[in-house]
């Protein structure tokens, strides 16, 4: 792509990262996905320390990432990129099951076991959380705005206290749906709510 500096992805593109530390996974995936897609742009790493520099140039719309690689872990990764891009859709692949709970704090698309079958592959993506088609600029200047940023401030400290979500909804006697909207920033809290909740966090001196 040219240009140096990065850009959005327009809904008539489809760029995928595939990031494994084992290249026979990386090819294999790259050949089913190109009989899935052949008009997506597939690109292949090893290198987890490529992943962030990659994702900068090209924006993916979608991101296959592996968990467990040398020096580095995939979910850590794919929290950087969700800061910089909220609506990518991360998949994780892995061999090891014990993560499939942690993987979803990312609010995952999918979470794929190895060996990864065509099926699998295809399921994953007909069903991606931020369907490219769907995501408009409207959707992207939202993410971007001061919703995206009180919501992923009340996730941030939430975390930080060590509650879940149907913890943090309890304490608030609402419901943990409502907690998942201001996290997602499809709903802002109303004032009243927003002091309270600031108190059950522990930071009732903060302003957001």
């Amino acid at each position: 792509m040219k240009g140096d500096a990065p850009r959005r992805v327009r809904v008539t593109e489809m760029n995928i990262l595939i990031a494994d530390d084992h290249e026979m996974i990386v090819e294999d995936l790259k050949d089913e996905i190109g009989e899935l897609m052949p008009d997506a742009l597939c690109i292949g790493t090893t290198d987890p320390g490529s992943i962030m520099p990659l994702f900068r140039q090209y924006r993916f719309n979608i991101v296959f990432m592996d968990i467990e690689m040398p020096g580095a872990n995939g979910i850590r990764i794919a929290k950087s990129i969700l800061d910089e891009e909220p609506l990518t859709n991360i998949i994780y692949i892995t061999g090891y099951t014990r993560y499939a709970a942690q993987s979803y704090q990312t609010y995952a698309s999918a979470f794929l076991e190895k060996p990864i079958t065509t099926e699998m592959l295809s399921d994953a993506l007909a069903h991606l959380r931020h369907p490219v088609s769907d995501i408009t600029d409207e959707m992207i200047e939202r993410e971007y705005a001061g919703k995206a940023v009180i919501g992923k401030k009340i996730e941030k400290w939430r975390e930080e206290r060590g509650m879940s979500r149907q913890e943090f909804a309890d304490a608030l006697s609402v419901e943990v749906r409502t907690v998942y909207r201001w996290e997602s920033a499809e709903r802002t809290p109303d004032i009243a709510t927003y002091m309270k909740i600031l108190q059950v966090l522990g930071k009732s001196k903060y302003i957001i």
